[in-house]
């Protein structure tokens, strides 16, 4: 039981120690917004600073064009939905299921620019909607 002990108390230390320095670099980061926000008014900014969206990093997956080249490819061999096409890419590249929502989304996206440009089309039939090369 001592060696228990002794452990969760090295564990705890460890642990309020990460969390002390956690602290520190989010005061630090509240400073540089409250500077940001004071630099703003003096520029002119009427709105509340406190109002910009916070925005996370990008996620890059795939190169330049090369989802819409690998959607269209895919929709030159047989017509298929939004989600087919996504389980094709994920398995192509051999990622996870935790990449399924934000594949998926990238690929609507991608569908929705394509026929926007005239390239693919929708057909609604009874399977739901299949997209292909116009």
């Amino acid at each position: 039981m001592e060696h228990t002990i002794h452990g969760l108390i090295k564990k705890r230390g460890e642990i309020a120690g990460q969390h002390k320095v956690a602290l520190r670099a989010a005061d630090a980061l509240k400073a540089d917004l409250d500077a940001i926000d004071r630099t703003l008014v003096l520029c002119g900014y009427q709105d509340d600073p406190k109002g910009i969206a916070p925005r996370g990093k990008y996620k890059q997956l795939f190169g330049r064009n090369e989802l819409k080249l690998t959607v269209r490819d895919m929709l030159r061999v047989a017509p298929a939905d939004d989600e087919t096409l996504t389980l094709q890419i994920i398995a192509k590249k051999g990622w996870d299921s935790s990449f399924h929502a934000d594949v998926l989304k990238r690929v609507r996206d991608a569908l929705q620019r394509q026929q926007k440009d005239g390239r693919v089309v929708q057909n609604f039939g009874p399977s739901g909607c299949l997209w292909r090369i116009k």
